[in-house]
């Protein structure tokens, strides 16, 4: 691990209030308000929603009584066959409306949803662990709408990169903030020299060092800490660097593996045209775990190559092997073997499509040569999905995340496909 990691899990604040709709005869077995309050606080508990706040209603008025300010959604519980009209009131306020549903209220978790399925912001949930993902859904999707990225960039983009500009970084669909490339470059040439020593002679002692020089390390570890004082500067929650190329002059070398050793760190870190920034955020704030974010390469039958000039090292069970960027004397990265695997991919492209898929990491290489140090095969579940992609570049994490990451997508008002 890097010398802090310091990052929390990208929790939020959440308000998500159940209502119990009881009618005049609900499934409960209990008919005083004592037994009512402690019955629907034993599912509440199953569902893993807070008891501290809930309506318990019996007649339709009372709906109209629910506040909404500070909401950031509902949890319905229809234990009892009435259908209560002013629901569609609750349902036009466009907050998230979860329809818990089981075994035993799923005609009146139907009921519930045909007479509200029009409005994009009420769904069915059958049973707790499906309430609880979907909360947590709601969870990273407010997260994401209030995370702060710091960008690394400095070019004015013109005619030249008129596409990049409609990417959703540029557009101001995620909440970013660009550096003082001067005050960077500042930062950068004044860093600790010897924390910079310091850090150099642990990362290699930590890893397989090939054509990097201590010099050359040193080097990246300054830039590591030029660019987490960036990032705490500006009370971030992520990094991103648009194009490292336009800053290699300048510094006299990449700025692969200070973003590797940021990731160690949890922060959510990504470099190239900015497309794969949404994926990495939408990954990251779902499972909180390292995220490789990269460029699909090849494609044959159902195995597609991807591939970057950076991994968390953490992904790794093995050591990285330090290697120069590419064939460029100075410079410095690392192989990452990932790991063979179940993955959660997602892909984005420079419009408001989202897609999201899984597939098996079955191999990974250092291609060497004038290649990204970092390459893998995955095996796609479906031959097929390969038409589903909207651009080259997306993120990775391993596990099964994709009904959380389609959830989240719908919820940042996304066209998604699975």
């Amino acid at each position: 691990m890097s010398e802090e990691t310091d990052l929390k899990h990208p929790k939020v604040p959440l308000r998500v209030v159940p209502v119990f709709l009881l009618g005049c005869s609900s499934i409960l077995k209990s008919k005083d308000k004592a037994g009512t309050e402690r019955e629907t606080d034993e599912l509440l508990k199953r569902y893993g929603l807070r008891t501290k706040l809930k309506y318990l209603v019996k007649k339709e008025e009372e709906l109209l009584k629910i506040q909404t300010k500070g909401v950031n959604g509902f949890v319905l519980f229809p234990l009892c066959a009435d259908r209560f009209s002013p629901l569609i009131y609750l349902a036009e306020t466009t907050l998230p409306i979860i329809i818990a549903s089981d075994e035993e209220i799923f005609c009146n978790a139907l009921e519930t949803y045909e007479y509200l399925a029009d409005h994009e912001n009420v769904v069915v949930a059958l049973g707790p662990d499906e309430v609880k993902r979907r909360v947590k859904a709601l969870e990273a999707s407010k997260w994401m709408k209030n995370a702060k990225v710091c960008l690394f960039d400095k070019e004015p983009w013109t005619l030249k990169g008129t596409a990049w500009n409609r990417n959703p970084l540029i557009r101001g669909k995620l909440n970013t903030e660009a550096i003082d490339p001067e005050k960077f470059f500042d930062a950068y040439e004044k860093a600790d020299k010897t924390k910079a020593e310091t850090l150099a002679r642990k990362w290699m002692k930590e890893s397989k060092v090939l054509e990097p020089s201590f010099k050359d390390v040193v080097k990246s570890a300054r830039l590591y800490i030029a660019m987490k004082a960036a990032i705490r500067g500006m009370k971030a929650d992520a990094g991103y660097v648009l194009w490292c190329g336009q800053f290699t002059e300048k510094l006299g070398t990449k700025m692969c593996y200070a973003l590797a050793k940021l990731a160690e760190d949890g922060y959510p870190v990504g470099c190239w045209r900015g497309e794969n920034l949404l994926p990495l955020l939408i990954l990251h704030s779902t499972s909180n775990k390292p995220i490789f974010v990269w460029e699909a390469f090849t494609h044959k039958g159902d195995i597609v190559t991807f591939r970057h000039c950076f991994a968390p090292t953490t992904i790794s069970p093995g050591k990285p092997v330090l290697r120069n960027w590419r064939n460029m004397e100075g410079t410095v990265t690392a192989y990452t073997e990932l790991p063979r695997g179940e993955v959660t991919m997602v892909n984005c492209g420079i419009g408001d499509r989202l897609f999201v898929f899984k597939g098996d990491v079955v191999d990974c290489k250092d291609l060497g040569g004038d290649n990204c140090r970092t390459t893998i095969w995955v095996r796609m579940n479906s031959p097929e999905s390969v038409r589903n992609f909207v651009g080259r570049e997306c993120a990775m994490v391993y596990g099964d995340y994709v009904r959380e990451a389609v959830e989240i997508g719908k919820m940042l008002g996304l066209k998604v496909t699975s």
